[in-house]
């Protein structure tokens, strides 16, 4: 697995993104490719994706720097400070939320459904900065990124959170912006100890949110991913899962306990990702569901009040993306290395070998074709945002490559 992980990060997935993401003339980074890579199809800038990009940027100059990626740290680093000021200089407003989407000058417009702003936008500029102050020992851009965080902290502490592209239901909760947020709140914390400014507010505001996100765990170690106001709701927002969602929600709790001491449900996040993977698992082409029925690897059953996002579960369940598989190959890995959890080892053994094998391009596109359909084919469509995800992929190929480093391990692949 740790061969295969480092020679597609820097033979397939890291050239792509350094090859096509930067714009060096205007600054900031192009993302909207279409899902074979092929095709730039606009120079509009995604905040969301530009965060993203910086984060990545400043992840990969600190692994070249402690010898775990053979680039220049240095040329990565330079890309990620350019990145990081195009935000400073277009993207964040004086209220503290993110425009979210600007044009390839950096002049925001209205995204595709009319948005202007999106919490996770904000939480992604905040994990590029923290990422960033990390890598150059710099608190400037700690700094830059306090009013951002402090404000999506707020936001979706009290449930007032704009959250396209995935809206929430009035008066429902979501898993999604509580996840979002411990993992921007632990990218923040290790940003703040690595330059030595970590305070017991920090952590404070940290473990808060790992309890807000694990509040969504259910007694069969399955996870609610939108919780209904009322009690019993057969709807389907309410019976619907997103075992990938939770899969990733909890290798962040895990690394969050590092800090927080949270260490007690350990075991039961663990025995967790078992059932999550057991409630997706595709039995006839294997590979994990985007979304599921409560009740496991089924198309979500409920009534349904005839909304966008019911609309895109009942569409788009049984599909195959890149990110689901990305993160439960890592946190399965985490699982089994660093905690020696038997099923996590299996699991993490069957996602890989299925990961491998589905969405690298291999001649029918660039990098790896991120989207595609329940048997594994191709899926020429948006998901989320219309741009080619420069993130997960190469986060959970580095954290792979990390986690051998750290554990000894060195796995076949």
């Amino acid at each position: 697995m740790t061969y295969a992980a480092q020679e597609q990060l820097e033979h397939v997935v890291l050239p792509f993104w350094l090859e096509h993401g930067p714009d060096p003339q205007r600054g900031g980074f192009y993302t909207c490719y279409d899902n074979r890579g092929r095709s730039l199809v606009s120079t509009d800038k995604f905040t969301w994706s530009q965060g993203r990009m910086v984060w990545l940027l400043a992840r990969a100059a600190q692994m070249a720097r402690a010898g775990l990626l053979g680039l220049d740290a240095g040329f990565l680093e330079d890309l990620a400070v350019r990145g990081a000021q195009f935000l400073l200089d277009h993207v964040i407003r004086q209220d503290g939320t993110c425009h979210f989407l600007v044009d390839a000058d950096g002049a925001p417009k209205a995204g595709p459904a009319g948005e202007t702003t999106s919490v996770y936008a904000d939480c992604f500029v905040v994990m590029g900065l923290a990422e960033l102050a990390g890598a150059t020992a710099s608190p400037y851009w700690l700094d830059a990124a306090e009013p951002v965080l402090r404000r999506a902290t707020a936001d979706i502490t009290a449930g007032r959170a704009a959250t396209p592209p995935y809206a929430v239901p009035a008066g429902h909760t979501a898993f999604g912006p509580r996840m979002i947020l411990l993992n921007t709140r632990l990218e923040h914390a290790r940003a703040s100890e690595r330059l030595g400014m970590l305070t017991d507010k920090d952590v404070t505001a940290l473990s808060a949110a790992r309890t807000a996100m694990l509040s969504h765990r259910n007694p069969d170690g399955t996870f609610t991913e939108i919780f209904c106001p009322k009690a019993g709701d057969t709807s389907l927002p309410a019976r619907h899962r997103v075992p990938g969602h939770a899969i990733e929600g909890i290798w962040v709790a895990l690394e969050a306990a590092e800090l927080t001491g949270d260490h007690d449900d350990t075991p039961d996040l663990l025995e967790s990702v078992d059932v999550l993977c057991h409630s997706a698992w595709d039995p006839h082409h294997g590979g994990l569901f985007r979304y599921v029925d409560a009740e496991g690897p089924a198309a979500p059953r409920g009534t349904t009040g005839g909304s966008a996002y019911e609309a895109l579960v009942a569409a788009t369940w049984d599909t195959k993306l890149w990110w689901v598989h990305t993160e439960a190959a890592y946190t399965t890995a985490l699982g089994a290395r660093r905690y020696g959890d038997r099923a996590c080892a299996e699991w993490a053994e069957r996602i890989w070998d299925y990961t491998i094998a589905t969405f690298p391009g291999r001649g029918e596109g660039e990098e790896w074709i991120q989207i595609r359909d329940r048997a594994g084919r191709p899926l020429d469509r948006v998901v989320a945002l219309p741009v080619k995800d420069p993130f997960h992929i190469a986060r959970n190929l580095m954290q792979l490559v990390e986690l051998s480093a750290s554990t000894g391990n060195r796995s076949r692949g």
